[in-house]
């Protein structure tokens, strides 16, 4: 029913601004405005339909995790269809003399059983202050591959949190944006009964540099996580990390990307494990890990291109943890897109992933895919 009523008011608010030529003549293509009022909007999004096949046994069939590649030797394949990805947005600007307020939410179909979810609804006040839910402050959104999976790599930092953000422009080629995020409670409990809580927000800066040549970035996060223990008393775990992140133009469109991420605690800002328990004092500490990736993008023709992505990453276990908890993860992904119309792409890729567990088991798996996806108004 959400999903419904979100699709009916978008219509319904593009119906609303139908007819309104002389007011939009002076605005860019594919955005209206609300009669009588100085807001304009847009709508858009896309559908997209994946065909999958697994050559190998992997408990996460619409998206390629390799943390859900099993080490037990199982063996087995599969052929699974989705449409999940699917996409629509609405983005709403409003001139005030403080300046233009924008007003964001995007959605797709990745909720339980493919319901309609929420990735991003925040409001932005003059390219300075954001409230809401978006892209973490600390990772780099302008990296993200474009592979046809819809998980991206493993040990990458790649997270939507709610938060308060303040961005700062330095330069006309560097800007500091500092955020409050809402924290992640996601670790591994010691044997005594308790419970997790997160007793401050996440503390999150990125310094950016951007040129002709590309961009640089640098970024840093700080929390706390805490264990009540259910007899009395309480533990507390420090976490930080840091992200280094970029991208390098070659040529007129080919592109090089690159990110090192790490630091104790940094899974929570992947959705990984924050922290597990030591052996015998019952005791947490936060895992180190450290996570490396390159991509590159390369033009074959103004339709044909090619993305290829590898991503590594480690997890310092603790004494505590099980002999089957993530010790390392690879990703690999190469992929030939055809933009063979307007708005409109088929592709082809190639996955595939390692995981290798503390006690040494390990699991492989791999995936091809193919999809189709159609743009409008993005």
């Amino acid at each position: 029913m959400r999903s419904l009523f979100f699709i009916a008011t978008l219509w319904v608010v593009a119906f609303m601004a139908k007819g309104q030529s002389s007011s939009t003549d002076s605005l860019p293509k594919g955005w209206w405005h609300i009669p009588k009022t100085d807001v304009r909007f847009k709508v858009g999004g896309y559908i997209k339909a994946d065909l999958i096949r697994d050559f190998n046994p992997i408990k996460s069939p619409d998206y390629f995790d390799v943390s859900k590649i099993p080490t037990d030797g199982s063996e087995g394949s599969s052929t699974h269809f989705n449409v999940k990805e699917t996409r629509l947005f609405l983005d709403v600007r409003t001139p005030t003399k403080k300046g233009e307020i924008k007003a964001y939410i995007e959605s797709d179909f990745y909720g339980s059983n493919g319901a309609f979810r929420i990735r991003h609804a925040y409001i932005e006040v003059h390219n300075k202050w954001l409230i809401g839910q978006t892209w973490s402050n600390f990772m780099d959104e302008d990296i993200i591959p474009n592979t046809l999976d819809f998980e991206k790599p493993a040990a990458y930092a790649f997270a939507r949190h709610g938060q308060i953000r303040w961005k700062q422009k330095l330069s006309n080629t560097s800007y500091l944006a500092l955020a409050l995020e809402e924290p992640s409670t996601n670790a591994t409990a010691p044997s005594q009964p308790g419970s997790f809580f997160s007793p401050l927000p996440d503390f999150t800066a990125r310094f950016r540099v951007t040129g002709k040549w590309g961009h640089l970035q640098l970024s840093a996060f700080a929390g706390l996580l805490q264990y009540q223990f259910t007899a009395g008393g309480s533990e507390n775990v420090t976490m930080a990390g840091l992200n280094l992140s970029g991208r390098l133009n070659v040529g007129k469109r080919d592109y090089f990307t690159y990110q090192a991420v790490g630091g104790p605690g940094s899974g929570r800002m992947r959705g990984g494990l924050a922290a597990a328990p030591l052996i015998n004092n019952g005791g947490l500490q936060a895992l180190d890990d450290l996570g490396l990736t390159g991509g590159f993008c390369h033009f074959w023709s103004a339709s044909l291109s090619s993305t290829f992505v590898y991503n590594t990453g480690w997890v310092q276990n603790t004494s505590g943890q099980s002999g089957n908890s993530l010790r390392r993860a690879d990703y690999l992904a190469a992929n030939l897109l055809w933009n063979f119309a307007p708005n409109t792409m088929a592709g082809f890729e190639y996955l595939w992933g390692k995981r290798i567990d503390k006690d040494e088991a390990s699991g492989v798996a791999n995936r091809i895919q193919f999809s189709i996806k159609h743009s409008f108004n993005m």
